[in-house]
C-alpha cells in the first residue's frame, strides 16, 4: 500500500545559501572522546634490544585480545632488530612478557610490525577500535599515550591534527621517541600508529593502512566491546549512536485503508545483525542537504525551492527522492539503512530515533512479505518506516510500536518523508 503523507505537514523549500552557511556550525570533532584509564588498559610498553644496540623504549596498541593471546601493532623501527621484544600491560606494570614477531616491514621510514603476546594474558587488558572511516580534515583535537623518557608510563597527551603529509597523518604535539608505535586517538578510536616526529611534528600510518598490513598478516583485529564508543561525532559534525549486532523479535503487520493497521498473529519472526554499526541520532536536516546540493551540483527538485520561506536549517529535509537519499549518504562517505537496521535501531534506542512528523526512507526494495527470498515485483518501490504518527496511521489493532512497513516510488519526493544514514562500525573480517 502506498504511503499516506500527513495533511497537517507543510510543503519546504530551501533558504537562500547565505542564510545556512550564516547559521550552521560544525561540533568538534573529539567531543565524544573521554581519555581515560581504560584506554591505557590498550596501550603497552615496548622495551627492545638489537644485537649490538641499546635498547629502546617505545609504545604498542592492542588490538585483539584472545584468551590465551594479545595481538599488538607497533611501528617497525621500534623493535627492528629484536625477535623477542619485552611488552608490559598496565593491569601488571611490573611484569614484562616477551612477544613473538609475527609480521614487520623491515626498513620502512613508516613501516608497521605486529607482535603476539601468548600465554595468559593479565585481567582488564582491552583491545582499542580502529577507526577505518573518519577523514582528516585537519584542527581536529587529539589524544596521544606513550612513553616519553622524562615523564611518567603511560602519559596522556593532546595536540591537534594538521592534514595528511602523503600517505602519513601530520600532527601538532610535544612528541619523542617513546611515543612511536602509540595510537592516535580521535573519539576514543584509533585512527593512526603514531610512526615518526620531527621537531614539533609527529607523522602517524593511518588506521587504513595498517588494516591493510593486519589482513596481510592475518591478524583480524577485534576491538574489546566495552571500548567501542556508545555515542560519537562524526567527521561532519553528526551526533552518531551505536547499534551492536544481535537479534530482535519483529512482528507482521497488515495495513488497511484509512490509516488502519493490525498485527497478524503468526509464527515467532526475529530481525539479526551480523555487525555493528553507528547510526544517526537525527534525520538528515535541511542544512546539511544543502551542503551536499552545494558541493556536488545536484539540482533540488522544484517543489522544494518554492517555499524557502518557510524553511528552517535543522529540521529535517523532506521531499528527496530515494535516490537522492542514497547520493547523499554515499557523498557523506555513509549509507542508507536496511530496513532491519532502522528497526533494530528504533528499538536498541527506545524509539529516540523516531520522528513524529517524518517517515524515512530505507535501502531496501518493498516487498508484500518481508522475509520472501524471492525478486521483488516492482524494482522501484522502496521501503519507508517511522512512528505511527508521522505514517498517518490512525487506528491500530495490537501492539504494533515501529512494526509497520510500507512503500513509496524510489523517484518520488514528498511532505513528510525524509532520511538518516548509517555508518558501518570499523572492523576488518
Amino acid at each position: 500500500m502506498t504511503v499516506r503523507d500527513p495533511m497537517s505537514i507543510v510543503r519546504i523549500a530551501f533558504f537562500p545559501v547565505a542564510f545556512f552557511m550564516l547559521s550552521t556550525s560544525f561540533v568538534p570533532h573529539d567531543l565524544w572522546a573521554q581519555v581515560s584509564d581504560d584506554l591505557k588498559r590498550g596501550v603497552v610498553k615496548i622495551i627492545a634490544q638489537g644485537e649490538g644496540q641499546q635498547s629502546k623504549i617505545g609504545t604498542g596498541i592492542v588490538v585483539r585480545v584472545d584468551k590465551d593471546a594479545a595481538y599488538i601493532v607497533t611501528a617497525a623501527h621500534v623493535i627492528e632488530g629484536d625477535p623477542k621484544p619485552q611488552i608490559t600491560f598496565l593491569p601488571q606494570p611490573q611484569q614484562s612478557l616477551a612477544a613473538q614477531v609475527v609480521g614487520i616491514e623491515g626498513g620502512e621510514q613508516n613501516g608497521l610490525a605486529a607482535l603476539l603476546v601468548a600465554g595468559p594474558i593479565p585481567d582488564g587488558v582491552v583491545a582499542l577500535p580502529l577507526d577505518l572511516t573518519t577523514k582528516v580534515v585537519g584542527g581536529e583535537a587529539l589524544t596521544f599515550i606513550g612513553f616519553p623518557r622524562t615523564l611518567p608510563p603511560w602519559t596522556v597527551s593532546t595536540g591537534s591534527l594538521s592534514g595528511m603529509n602523503g600517505p602519513t597523518i601530520a600532527f601538532q604535539a610535544l612528541v619523542e621517541e617513546g611515543h612511536s608505535g602509540g595510537p592516535l586517538l580521535l573519539n576514543g578510536q584509533v585512527i593512526g600508529v603514531v610512526s615518526d616526529t620531527r621537531g614539533r611534528l609527529g607523522y602517524a600510518v593511518p588506521a587504513s593502512i595498517l588494516a591493510v598490513a593486519l589482513r596481510g598478516w592475518r591478524i583480524e583485529p577485534r576491538a574489546s566491546e566495552s571500548m567501542v564508543p556508545q555515542e560519537k561525532i562524526g567527521a561532519d559534525g553528526v551526533s552518531m549512536v551505536l547499534i551492536r549486532s544481535g537479534r530482535i523479535p519483529t512482528k507482521i503487520v497488515g495495513v488497511y485503508g484509512g490509516g488502519t493497521v493490525e498485527e497478524v498473529q503468526g509464527p515467532a519472526r526475529f530481525v539479526y545483525l551480523r555487525d555493528n554499526l553507528y547510526v544517526e541520532a537525527t534525520l538528515v536536516s535541511n542544512a546539511r542537504y544543502l551542503r551536499f546540493v552545494e558541493a556536488t551540483g545536484v539540482i533540488p527538485l522544484a517543489e522544494l525551492e518554492e517555499h524557502a520561506a518557510s524553511l528552517k536549517p535543522e529540521e529535517p529535509v523532506e521531499d528527496v527522492s530515494w535516490h537522492d537519499a542514497v547520493a547523499f549518504c554515499q557523498w557523506a562517505d555513509k549509507r542508507l539503512p536496511t530496513e532491519d537496521e532502522w528497526e533494530k535501531a528504533a528499538r536498541d534506542t527506545q524509539g529516540r530515533i523516531l520522528n513524529d512528523r517524518v517517515y524515512e526512507w530505507t535501502a531496501n526494495t518493498y516487498q508484500e512479505s518481508r522475509f520472501s527470498s524471492g525478486e521483488p515485483q516492482d524494482p522501484t518501490r522502496k521501503v519507508v518506516r517511522g512512528s505511527l504518527r508521522a505514517l498517518n496511521i490512525q487506528k491500530v489493532f495490537g501492539d504494533i510500536d515501529y512494526q509497520v512497513r510500507m512503500y513509496a516510488s524510489a523517484y518520488d519526493g514528498a511532505p513528510g518523508r525524509g532520511f538518516r544514514c548509517v555508518q558501518d562500525l570499523a572492523q576488518e573480517r
